[in-house]
């Protein structure tokens, strides 16, 4: 699964997702390595299928989804001498999340923006399309 992939899924939903929080772990932590699936095991030294997913997602896995320290983390990862806000809006329209989260830049440049009912995955959000627009700005500098 790509950044874009994740991004596209967490865009969907506004609920925390510890197989997500999984593949982002990968990307940012074990590069070059997925996250375990259940057959990948089948009770090889000593592990069962059960023993990869607890109630907070796969082993190993941040929660960037559900804590939000572990989404602050990944803007601070992405962006070290950037800006992170994050705002809760109680009176929000219907139609409307009441989370908003932005990445911004040290020049204060909107990097990455997103909005959700869930506070660590906007955030969290926020992050990736931030990293996907700093990636895009190195290869075109390349």
């Amino acid at each position: 699964m790509t950044i874009e992939d994740i991004i596209e899924t967490l865009a969907k939903t506004d609920t925390p997702d510890g197989r997500i929080d999984a593949f982002i772990t990968c990307a940012f932590h074990l590069k070059g390595l997925r996250p375990a699936e259940p057959n990948d095991f089948d009770g090889a030294y000593g592990y069962q299928p059960s023993s990869i997913k607890t109630e907070h997602g796969f082993l190993m896995a941040h929660s960037y989804t559900r804590d939000l320290n572990e989404a602050t983390a990944l803007c601070q990862q992405i962006v070290p001498d950037g800006f992170w806000f994050l705002s809760r809006s109680p009176q929000a329209p219907v139609d409307l999340p009441p989370y908003s989260a932005m990445v911004k830049a040290a020049d204060f440049e909107l990097l990455g923006s997103a909005l959700s009912k869930n506070a660590a995955l906007a955030l969290t959000l926020a992050a990736l399309r931030a990293y996907v627009r700093l990636e895009e700005e190195k290869r075109k500098a390349a």
